[in-house]
């Protein structure tokens, strides 16, 4: 399927051609076309597709808005903090049998996950008191 490049008109003109305004930057999902409606005064969109919001005033909105945010089709809060964990223990994993010589080949790159710590504590504990002895000895 080739790629298209949306181009949205910017500018409409209205009033027999004597006035022109900012177009709005909706686009429909069904027919894929620009609305054809002139977008609200420093705004890119109109009155129907948003303009007129002004976003959560208070606290208790915001939090909200935040909350519901977390959540994209199946992706959750839950769903992205247990594929965190798992990939930290498969990092401390991983570190622990490249250091020992348990694994060969290239180690997984790009940077560790932020759970690290919270992986495997006591095997991370024997693990660098494995390593300080060795550089001792």
């Amino acid at each position: 399927m080739p790629h298209k490049t949306l181009h949205l008109e910017q500018t409409l003109t209205t009033l027999g051609g004597r006035v022109t305004c900012q177009r709005c930057q909706a686009k429909s999902k069904r027919t894929k076309l620009q609305c054809s409606a002139p977008a609200l005064k420093g705004k890119r969109v109109c009155k129907t597709h948003g303009g007129r919001s002004t976003g959560p005033k208070t606290e208790a909105g915001r939090q909200r808005c935040a909350a519901a945010k977390i959540v994209h089709g199946n992706e959750t809060a839950a769903k992205r903090h247990e594929r965190s964990e798992a990939s930290a223990r498969l990092a401390v994993l991983e570190m622990v049998g490249h250091t020992f010589d348990f694994m060969q080949g290239p180690k997984t790159r790009g940077r560790k996950p932020k759970r690290m710590d919270e992986a495997y504590p006591e095997l991370q504990l024997c693990f660098q008191n494995l390593v300080l002895k060795n550089r001792i000895s």
